[in-house]
C-alpha cells in the first residue's frame, strides 16, 4: 500500500497549487504569510522526492526562511504523515 501512496504523489505532485496548500493549511489550523506560502510550495515541488525518501534533513533548507512556529508545525505534520503513509 505504501508503494501506491508514493506513486500517486509522484504522479500528481505537479498538479499541486498554492491554493491547495492554503486550503490544507486552513484545515490544519496552520497560518503563514504569502512569502512563506511561496517558500513552502517551491520546497515541496523541488524536494518532494527527498521527502518521499524520508530525508528529513531537507527541512533545514527552509529553517530560517519561515517563522519558527511554522517550521515546527511543518516538521510535525511531515512526521505524522510519514508514519501514516510512507
Amino acid at each position: 500500500m505504501i508503494f501506491i501512496y508514493r506513486e500517486f504523489i509522484k504522479k500528481h505532485i505537479h498538479e499541486l497549487t498554492p491554493n491547495d496548500l492554503e486550503e490544507f493549511a486552513k484545515k490544519k489550523n496552520i497560518q503563514f504569510t504569502n512569502d512563506e506560502l511561496i517558500i513552502i510550495y517551491q520546497f515541496i515541488q523541488y524536494r518532494y522526492q527527498d521527502l518521499l525518501d524520508e530525508n528529513i534533513k531537507v527541512f533545514e533548507e527552509i529553517n530560517g526562511k519561515v517563522n519558527p512556529t511554522l517550521y515546527k508545525q511543518l516538521l510535525h505534520l511531515y512526521i505524522e504523515y510519514k508514519q501514516k503513509y510512507l
